[in-house]
């Protein structure tokens, strides 16, 4: 067991000391765009509504309590858009430190409620991002950022008057997100490729609620993105 110990010392040191991605040395310029699947955790209109989705009712409730059913919504997914950099840490082979920005836009539709219902869940974070190239010849990375974060959802539905209704919820808290990816570099011009990356990322928000205050969201989102790098 020691030997094994010592093996793998010696082996990362090698690693941190000696060696060193190519593409970890040069500034880095990301535009990503990928699809993203998101997971409600925790909060209680955020889950009260996921209830009501769950079960194919109408957001609104009329003065009896009653809702329409409007059919079966399909799971949320979306798009996430995203922008970030990284220039390299001296100091720290392999590791680059930067910013990223990411916008992501989800939503549902019931199969019968055609364009009166729907539910749209979108947040945008931003915060700084480290990225880190752990083998020379391998364009294997990890990547993570942390920061702020701003969730903002509606829900679209047709009241008793027949008039189209939307009830937005608005509110802000912080993110972290981990990522795993591979660099492609086909070109002869090195400084120019693409990057296959897949990321969660959790988030915790504070929104406040009518009839409910302050109400603590808790969300992931699973993200699969390409993104051209400069």
């Amino acid at each position: 067991m020691k030997k094994i110990i010592c093996i793998l010392v010696f082996y990362f040191s090698i690693q941190f000391g000696f060696t060193q991605n190519p593409l970890s040395q040069t500034f880095q310029i990301d535009y990503s765009i990928g699809y993203a699947v998101p997971f409600l955790q925790k909060g209680t209109e955020l889950l009260r509504a996921e209830n009501l989705r769950n079960n194919g009712l109408s957001y609104f409730e009329d003065e009896n309590g009653n809702r329409a059913n409007v059919g079966n919504y399909p799971n949320l997914s979306g798009y996430s858009f995203s922008i970030a950099f990284y220039k390299p840490i001296k100091w720290a082979k392999g590791f680059m430190l930067g910013s990223a920005i990411r916008n992501t836009q989800t939503g549902s539709k019931p199969t019968n409620g055609g364009s009166s219902e729907a539910y749209y869940f979108n947040f945008i974070t931003s915060g700084v991002a480290l990225k880190y190239y752990p083998f020379e010849k391998v364009n294997f990375y990890a990547v993570i950022d942390f920061g702020m974060a701003a969730v903002l959802t509606k829900n679209r539905f047709i009241n008793t008057n027949g008039k189209q209704n939307f009830f937005h919820q608005f509110g802000i808290g912080s993110a972290t997100s981990l990522g795993l990816g591979y660099s492609l570099r086909p070109f002869k011009k090195k400084d120019f490729g693409f990057d296959l990356q897949i990321t969660y990322q959790q988030l915790a928000t504070r929104v406040e609620v009518n009839n409910i205050g302050d109400d603590k969201w808790r969300f992931g989102t699973l993200h699969f993105t390409i993104s051209s790098n400069f």
